[in-house]
């Protein structure tokens, strides 16, 4: 894969990056959500996009993009947590937080994804 490829993959298509899945798995182990998160698990070992041969930083994990292939209703559920946690989060006169804001920030990437949007 060439580096236009590559660019094109990971912005066009339903994927997240690698810190966004992790701190989603973070989430999810702290609630519970069992199932939701053995698919992010499958997705961190089989869903890697391939890094172009001569992308500066091809063995760092943290600059991997995954492809989402989880159902609307689990993306669904993934977005209520981080709405749920952006709104508990907010100061006591509802002002925001730097939790809040990175919780918005995770909201944000999650319900934008394309088939979130169907």
């Amino acid at each position: 894969m060439n580096s236009q490829e590559y660019k094109t993959k990971t912005n066009d298509e339903d994927v997240l990056d690698y810190r966004t899945l992790k701190a989603t798995k973070e989430e999810l182990e702290r609630i519970g959500q069992t199932e939701i998160l053995s698919n992010i698990e499958r997705i961190l070992t089989q869903n890697r996009i391939e890094k172009p041969t001569l992308h500066s930083q091809i063995e760092n994990e943290s600059t991997n993009f995954y492809i989402i292939d989880l159902s609307f209703e689990d993306i669904d559920t993934i977005v209520s947590m981080f709405f749920d946690l952006e709104v508990g989060t907010l100061g006591s006169n509802y002002e925001t937080t730097s939790e809040a804001t990175f919780y918005a920030k995770m909201l944000d990437k999650w319900s934008n994804l394309p088939s979130y949007k169907y």
